[in-house]
């Protein structure tokens, strides 16, 4: 079972999404924490990113729709951390420094 954590920054703009959204990432969440390999990620909307944000891992699913979670997953030992929780348009834009960080792991 993964654990999901989130950064100071990501937790921030959870709390700025409206209330219907916000319930929709939580049970999102919820729901990869009962996951237990990059298989079951990838099967419930996780996607490994490649390029310049290889590192870097987006989750997204149908309750909402517009939003995108950026975050970097450690297999060895099953977390997952939420780096950002952004609108799709810009969610991608300038993310190369947090890929770097994420690589370092």
């Amino acid at each position: 079972m993964y654990s999901v954590n989130f950064s100071s920054k990501s937790k921030k703009q959870v709390q700025k999404l409206e209330k219907d959204l916000r319930d929709a990432v939580r049970n999102y969440v919820r729901k990869l924490e009962t996951l237990s390999s990059s298989l079951d990620l990838y099967n419930n909307g996780g996607t490994e990113l490649v390029g310049n944000l290889k590192g870097l891992w987006r989750f997204k699913d149908k309750s909402f729709k517009d939003i995108r979670l950026l975050g970097a997953v450690e297999n060895s030992v099953l977390i997952i951390t939420i780096l950002a929780v952004e609108g799709r348009a810009s969610s991608y834009k300038n993310k190369e420094k947090m890929a770097k960080n994420a690589r370092k792991k």
